[in-house]
């Protein structure tokens, strides 16, 4: 087979990892839709920036492993190339996630309107705070499976992390383009995000141990907690 045969921008397509071509003045030339999820939590100019402080000192390519965190994004290497002065590339490289097991789990798992459930533990959170709460959620999420009890009581722990805040800023949403692996099927993700200035942190080890237990993705940072749910529906 000859190299004109290979379909090289399906292969760049089909990559997990952000792929992103830049012009010498720092406009996006070429984009991979996993790049498109990335460029939606980081400036053009950040990465741009980012290519050129690592790039090589001569024509061809250069890793390096570094820490890159971009609200639940995580990465821990980069490889820039370039061959001219034209464009220059960047792909970044997702820390491998821990593998997720169901088991037996989903008969404790219940079709379960994600909405409500928010709902009801927001309700119970105000009768002993009174920081002002913003709640952006999407309405059309469809019902999915899970562990009514574990999900509210992990709700319960998240929300005390905010009880002193002024605010809190909560956002229910579809993660487009995003996925989570669980018994080696992929599974779309609902994001919940709570976000305010600052939170306690004492509970973190119980935060991530119960997202574990219902198979979430639990990103911790000094003034957020980013849930990715996966959609399960049987």
């Amino acid at each position: 087979m000859n190299t004109y045969e290979i379909d090289f921008k399906f292969l760049v397509e089909s990559d997990n990892n952000p792929i992103i071509v830049f012009n010498h003045s720092g406009h996006i030339i070429y984009i991979n839709s996993n790049a498109e999820i990335l460029m939606s939590y980081v400036g053009v100019k950040d990465i741009f920036n980012l290519a050129l402080n690592h790039a090589p000192k001569e024509y061809g390519s250069k890793t390096t492993q570094l820490e890159l965190n971009y609200n639940h994004l995580k990465f821990y290497s980069i490889t820039v190339s370039y061959i001219n002065d034209e464009w220059i590339s960047i792909r970044l490289y997702y820390r491998p996630r821990e593998k997720m097991i169901i088991e037996n789990q989903k008969k404790n798992y219940t079709l379960t309107d994600l909405n409500k459930l928010l709902d009801v533990s927001i309700i119970q959170f105000k009768i002993e705070s009174t920081t002002d709460i913003r709640v952006f959620t999407d309405q059309d999420i469809p019902h999915i499976l899970i562990n009514q009890n574990e999900f509210l009581k992990l709700l319960r722990v998240i929300l005390s992390q905010f009880k002193s805040s002024s605010y809190l800023d909560i956002s229910l949403k579809l993660g487009i383009g995003e996925h989570i692996v669980i018994d080696s099927k992929r599974y779309s993700i609902v994001n919940l995000e709570f976000k305010s200035t600052a939170r306690y942190c004492n509970d973190d080890k119980l935060i991530t141990k119960l997202g574990n237990k219902l198979c979430l993705v639990t990103n911790l940072n000094e003034d957020s907690i980013f849930l990715e749910i996966p959609l399960i529906k049987n």
